[in-house]
């Protein structure tokens, strides 16, 4: 069975990042700690947890004007489609989630935006704003099993990464962008 897992990604030190899995039918969250070093924390827990497929919410790479394919050095397609940030304005994060893909080249990675997913897939109001009622909003249209309640935002993004994972996995998703430069699974 294929191991799957989300991942909000945040920036090296913030404590800001999460991993989502499934360990016996529920979902577990996995938050590093304030002032740890992000990516050495991450590498270890994606090992440690027998991963095959990352789900990241992060930028895995350029516009193809970096390649001379094109003339937009600032967004990719998939970028335009889903009203994403630029890649290059989020320049360290973006380097960072291309490092880990290329450190961990026996897992296999995909692009995420929960925010999008979000907006198109489920539609709740609560979004950023309600936690409890948008969590309700979620299971309804995505069923789960949580370990214990998400505490923050962060948690509740990667484990939206880890639903487009499921989705994923079971073919049920949406590609947006362009293969050649980027995609994102909806």
């Amino acid at each position: 069975m294929v191991k799957i897992v989300g991942i909000d990604y945040g920036a090296q030190t913030s404590g800001n990042t999460v991993i989502a899995h499934k360990e016996e039918h529920r979902v577990h969250l996995i938050q590093i700690p304030q002032k740890k070093h992000t990516d050495t924390w991450l590498q270890a827990q994606l090992l440690d947890l027998k991963s095959d497929v990352v789900y990241l919410d992060a930028p895995l790479s350029l516009p193809l004007a970096f390649s001379g394919l094109g003339d937009n050095f600032h967004y990719r397609k998939c970028d335009q489609l889903t009203k994403a940030m630029s890649p290059l304005f989020l320049g360290g994060l973006t380097a960072r989630a291309m490092q880990l893909k290329h450190d961990l080249s026996s897992l296999i990675f995909h692009e995420v935006y929960p925010a999008f997913f979000q907006s198109e897939r489920i539609g709740s109001l609560h979004y950023k704003n309600n936690m409890d009622l948008f969590l309700d909003d979620l299971h309804k249209t995505h069923p789960f099993q949580l370990q214990h309640s998400p505490d923050n935002w962060h948690q509740v993004d990667a484990l939206i990464a880890l639903l487009i994972g499921q989705r994923h996995q079971q073919k049920k998703h949406r590609e947006v962008g362009n293969p050649q430069e980027g995609i994102i699974i909806i």
